[in-house]
């Protein structure tokens, strides 16, 4: 089993390659991102830009099993910077395929799609259904991406999955330039004991996976058989519908004997636009025939957190002190 992962020192794919290490301790795993990776968990390390002319090409060979394509620049950044945006989202994908395909493997191709597909006037919850309308630059280049994708996996270079992801939180450490990024924040800030201003309404609702469930959908995909997911390779996950209001509440409960920092709603005019203009609740069919699981509730998603190494410590509770 010889793996690539790109974007493997971000939030998810750092604990992409740590689960695949500790499940496949044999594989050979090559992490690849613009910083430098975790080298402790990884087979070996690059640094560079996959969407730069000539890169992908050193990174799969035929001897390349699977490749999992996490890298991008996520939805704020996108919008700012459309250039950026077109060549780490869009350009870099096309090198990666156009690497397999010469290498001549056909390796397992997993791909980081989002619900950020879907735009305009949505439904209340977003279904298999439901067609892509994208209102993003990201989403735009998720889309572009899939059918790539699935015309490579067609002419047989690779052997295509995209996973269309809701919001997968809790992130640590410092925030991205992912819109959704209030939604880590407001669970993040209090648990270490750090008022935070949300940038949204307290009625603001996200579709949301946790990391771990996040992390076993991607090694689930790649195992999963070509013709279990038919012509089409795309499945969209299930995010269960959490406002930020639940999101404080869960935890004001699973934080107890922390002292908390304070949640102020400040709505910001223009995230809050775009926001309206999202998914809140997403459901497949799809996904759960196939065997992809779901998180249960909040709750299960705030205590993963809390469980991980990534989660930080809080000083002792002060009678008073809880979230707003």
């Amino acid at each position: 089993m010889k793996v690539l992962v790109t974007g493997a020192a971000g939030f998810i794919g750092a604990a992409l390659v740590r689960t695949l290490r500790a499940r496949h301790p044999q594989a050979s795993v090559l992490a690849f991102d613009l910083v430098p990776p975790d080298a402790a968990q990884a087979t070996a390390t690059r640094v560079g830009d996959v969407g730069e002319p000539g890169v992908a090409a050193g990174l799969v060979d035929p001897d390349t099993t699977h490749v999992f394509h996490l890298a991008s620049l996520v939805s704020g950044g996108a919008e700012a910077d459309f250039e950026r945006g077109m060549r780490v989202n869009l350009d870099a994908t096309r090198e990666l395929l156009e690497a397999a395909r010469r290498a001549g493997g056909s390796p397992t191709f997993v791909f980081a799609s989002s619900i950020a597909v879907y735009g305009g006037d949505l439904p209340d919850v977003i279904d298999d259904a439901t067609p892509p309308s994208p209102r993003l630059s990201y989403g735009a280049h998720k889309l572009a991406c899939e059918i790539l994708i699935n015309d490579y996996s067609r002419r047989g270079f690779v052997d295509g999955r995209s996973l269309r992801l809701p919001t997968v939180m809790v992130r640590p450490g410092a925030a991205n330039t992912a819109v959704s990024g209030w939604a880590s924040a407001i669970v993040r800030e209090p648990l270490a004991g750090r008022d935070y201003d949300c940038p949204v309404g307290p009625g603001t609702s996200m579709a949301c996976l946790s990391l771990a469930r996040t992390v076993d959908a991607f090694l689930h995909a790649a195992e999963l058989p070509g013709d279990a997911l038919g012509a089409d390779r795309t499945t969209l996950l299930t995010g269960i519908a959490v406002t930020a209001r639940q999101m404080v509440d869960s935890v004001r409960r699973l934080g107890a004997g922390r002292r908390l920092g304070a949640v102020r709603f400040a709505p910001d005019e223009r995230l809050q636009a775009i926001m309206d203009r999202l998914p809140r609740a997403v459901r497949s069919a799809r996904a759960a025939r196939l065997g992809f699981a779901p998180s249960a509730s909040i709750d299960e998603i705030v205590a993963d957190y809390l469980a991980a190494d990534d989660a930080p410590d809080a000083p002792d509770a002060t009678p008073g002190r809880a979230p707003a």
